[in-house]
């Protein structure tokens, strides 16, 4: 169910853990000491690919709080890689503190305009239909973000924070934090509620792989902490 992602998990050289601004960095307010950006109505969101805030201001034209590169291309924090049997998760490319924030963003649409894009859309503002990510496969990229399975647990969650109004007609967005500290390499999850699962007759299913883990429950047996399943069913978004 993954959609299709050019050139997805060809990595590149990251660094082990984001790092704080550099001392010329331009944004005046910051949080997470000083490793992301706190104006986000001036400043890009996201990170580079060598674990430091963008030093951009977000493109005046959109409402998404990022420059137009992170836009195109996604967040530093992140990147796509191929799973053995889900299509493609979301993974981190170091590691990724609690609090830190991100954008869950596509073209607004109504429901029933959404076609390629039903299995992945989220609700956007009250009576503003549906934020459909797969208009932006590789910029938007929490689309990939993976179910937790049985024995795993989330680690993302949705905020009431949105940008764009109700019934724009450009793209917008629903703001996303980080639940608690991800390593790098390690998926990021969300729950896409038990109605995602049943409506479509399809099992819940461990998504963690050795090479790229999944958050386990404090619960799970030691079996399930130290060998993964390499390869789970995974499907895609969201209540």
């Amino acid at each position: 169910l993954s959609p299709v992602f050019p050139m997805a998990g060809v990595a590149m050289p990251s660094p082990a853990s984001l790092e704080p601004a550099q001392a010329n960095h331009p944004c005046a307010k910051m949080r997470l000491s000083g490793r992301q950006n706190n104006m986000p109505d001036e400043f890009c969101l996201a990170s580079t690919k060598t674990g430091r805030p963008c030093s951009r201001r977000k493109d005046g034209d959109c409402a998404l709080p990022f420059c137009r590169a992170h836009r195109d291309k996604g967040d530093g924090a992140f990147r796509i890689v191929p799973h053995p049997t889900a299509g493609h998760v979301l993974v981190a490319n170091f590691a990724i503190p609690k609090g830190y924030k991100t954008v869950f963003w596509g073209t607004r649409k109504r429901w029933r305009d959404t076609k390629e894009g039903e299995d992945y859309a989220m609700t956007f503002r009250v009576n503003g239909g549906v934020i459909d990510p797969t208009t932006h496969k590789t910029g938007s990229q929490m689309q990939f973000m993976s179910c937790p399975g049985p024995n795993e647990r989330m680690n993302m969650r949705s905020s009431n924070e949105f940008f764009g109004a109700t019934h724009d007609k450009g793209l917008v967005g629903r703001e996303f934090v980080v639940t608690e500290d991800i390593p790098k390499n390690h998926q990021l999850l969300i729950w896409y509620g038990a109605q995602w699962f049943d409506s479509r007759d399809m099992k819940r299913i461990d998504v963690g792989t050795k090479r790229y883990p999944a958050t386990l429950k404090r619960t799970a047996p030691l079996d399930d902490a130290t060998n993964q399943k390499e390869g789970s069913k995974k499907v895609k978004v969201k209540a």
